[in-house]
C-alpha cells in the first residue's frame, strides 16, 4: 500500500485502506493452479505408456493435474506418418482418463510433435528401471513431445529432422477471470540430451513472445548409444515467465541442435522438448529444498524454485519460526554447528505456499572401542568426504587412502591420533536439479 503524505486527510487514509484489502481479497478469490501432464503411447510395450500423475508433484495437487490424451510414439504397432495432432478441453466437468475439474472456466488444448515417448528419467529421485517411476514428478518426466530433432522414429544416424513440438491453449481468461495474470513454467525430459535448449511462450492475441531457458537439467544414466553425439537421459524445469494476461497462448519449443563427437570435448547435444507445464497465479514451491546432511563448520546453501505472479515475497523458517533477514530464494548457513527443520514461505498477492521440510543434520565421526585397546572403529555418514588424520587436533591434516570408508578401523599407532574429514564440495546447492 502506497504511504499518504503526512497533510493527507484521515478520510483519504481510510478509502486507501478499503481499496486495498478489497484488491487483496480478489485476487486471493480468483487464485488458481494448473499443471498439465503430456502422456506417450508406447505401443510397443503397453506397460510403458502413461503415467497419469497419482501424487502431489512440482508443489501441486493430484487434483489440480491435468493428465492429457497419450500421443503415439512412433514405434511398433504405432508406427506410420509422424506429426501427430492432439485436442482436448478441460473445463468444471470431472472426466475420465485422468482430467480433473477446473476450479473455473474451460481451456481448449492442441499440441502437436512429430512423436512423443517416454523418457525414463527419474527426476531428482533414487534410479529405478523400466517404468518403475516414484509417484509424483517422475510421472511427469515419464512422457515427453519430441523436438523433431534428435533420436526417434524415422531418424537417419540418430537425426529424424521432422517438426518440432507447439502447444496452443485458448480460454485462459475464463480461468483467470477479472483479468488478473499468470505466469507458466514449463518441464521437459529426454531420451537424447546433453542440455536443453529455451523455449518461447507466445502472448497469441498480441503477438509477445517470452523465452524461458532451463539453465541446468540433470541427467541420469550415461550415454545411451545409437547416435554419433552423447545421448543422455535427463531433464528439468524451466525459469518462469513474466505475469501474462492473454486470453490464447502458445508454448514452442527451439529448433534443438546436436554434433560433434561424443569422443572429442565440443560434443553437444542439446534437445527441446516438453513433459508438461504448469500455469498459476498464486505461489507453487516447485522445488522444495532437500535435506542435506552437513559437517560441523560446513557451509550449506538451501534453494526454492517458485512459480507464481510477481513480485514473491520469500521468507525461511527453522522448526516454523521465521529467521529474520532470511528472505531471498536461498538461504546460506555458514559455519554450521546444529542441524534443523528448515522450509520456505511464497508469497503473492494472491496466496502462499510453504515448501516442504529440509532436515539439516549434523554429521560427526562417531568411535567404537574395538575388541582390545589396538583399534577403534571409526563411523561416519556423510558420502562426498575425505578422512583425514593427524598428531595434532590443530593438524597439519594429511589424507589417508582415498579407499578408507565407513566404518574404518583405525589402528593404534603408539601415539594419539586426530580424525576428521574434509568435503570435495562443502558448498552444497539442496537441489540436484538447481537453477
Amino acid at each position: 500500500m502506497k504511504k499518504l503524505p503526512p497533510n493527507s486527510n484521515t478520510r483519504a487514509r481510510k478509502i486507501a485502506c478499503t481499496v486495498s484489502a478489497a484488491a487483496l481479497m480478489l485476487g486471493v478469490s480468483q487464485a488458481a493452479t494448473v499443471g498439465f501432464n503430456f502422456q506417450a503411447n508406447y505401443c510397443s510395450a503397453p506397460s510403458y505408456a502413461g503415467a497419469i500423475v497419482t501424487a502431489p508433484a512440482f508443489g501441486i495437487g493430484t487434483n489440480a493435474w491435468e493428465n492429457l490424451t497419450q500421443m503415439d510414439n512412433g514405434y511398433g504397432s504405432c508406427s506410420g506418418p509422424l506429426d501427430y495432432t492432439l485436442n482436448q478441453t478441460v473445463d468444471t466437468s470431472p472426466a475420465a482418463g485422468g482430467l480433473h475439474p477446473l476450479p473455473n472456466g474451460s481451456l481448449a488444448l492442441t499440441w502437436s510433435a512429430a512423436t512423443a515417448n517416454v523418457s525414463g528419467f527419474n527426476g531428482y529421485g533414487p534410479g529405478y528401471g523400466g517404468n518403475g517411476y516414484h509417484e509424483g514428478e517422475q510421472q511427469v518426466y515419464w512422457g515427453f513431445l519430441r523436438d523433431g530433432v534428435n533420436f526417434g522414429p524415422g531418424s537417419s544416424g540418430g537425426d529424424n529432422n521432422q517438426i518440432s513440438y507447439s502447444v496452443d491453449i485458448v480460454g485462459l481468461k475464463s480461468l483467470f477471470t477479472n483479468n488478473t495474470p499468470y505466469v507458466v513454467q514449463l518441464i521437459a525430459s529426454s531420451d537424447s540430451m546433453n542440455a536443453m535448449t529455451n523455449a518461447f511462450i507466445i502472448d497469441a492475441t498480441l503477438n509477445v513472445t517470452q523465452s524461458v531457458t532451463y539453465p541446468s537439467p540433470a541427467h541420469f544414466h550415461g550415454d545411451q548409444g545409437g547416435a554419433p553425439w552423447a545421448r543422455f537421459i535427463g531433464g528439468g524445469i524451466s525459469t518462469v515467465s513474466g505475469a501474462l494476461l492473454t486470453d490464447h497462448l502458445k508454448i514452442i519449443g527451439n529448433r534443438a541442435q546436436h554434433g560433434g563427437d561424443k569422443s572429442v570435448p565440443d560434443d553437444f547435444d542439446n534437445a527441446s522438448t516438453i513433459s508438461g507445464f504448469i500455469v498459476t497465479d498464486k505461489p507453487v514451491v516447485t522445488m522444495s529444498p532437500q535435506s542435506v546432511a552437513a559437517v560441523p563448520q560446513d557451509t550449506v546453501v538451501l534453494r526454492a524454485v517458485a512459480a507464481g505472479v510477481p513480485p514473491l515475497l520469500y521468507q525461511w523458517r527453522n522448526g516454523g519460526v521465521p529467521i529474520l533477514g532470511a528472505v531471498n530464494p536461498t538461504y546460506g548457513i555458514t559455519n554450521i554447528t546444529t542441524g534443523g527443520s528448515y522450509d520456505v514461505v511464497v508469497t503473492n498477492l494472491y496466496g502462499s505456499a510453504t515448501s516442504k521440510v529440509s532436515a539439516v543434520t549434523i554429521d560427526r565421526i562417531s568411535i567404537t572401542p574395538g575388541p582390545d585397546p589396538t583399534t577403534n572403529t571409526l563411523t561416519w555418514a556423510v558420502t562426498d568426504a575425505t578422512l583425514q588424520s593427524s598428531d595434532s587436533v590443530n593438524g597439519p591434516y594429511t589424507d589417508i587412502s582415498p579407499t578408507a570408508t565407513s566404518p574404518y578401523p583405525a589402528p593404534f599407532e603408539g601415539t594419539t591420533k586426530f580424525y576428521r574429514y574434509s568435503h570435495t564440495k562443502t558448498v552444497r546447492f539442496s537441489n540436484p536439479n538447481d537453477m
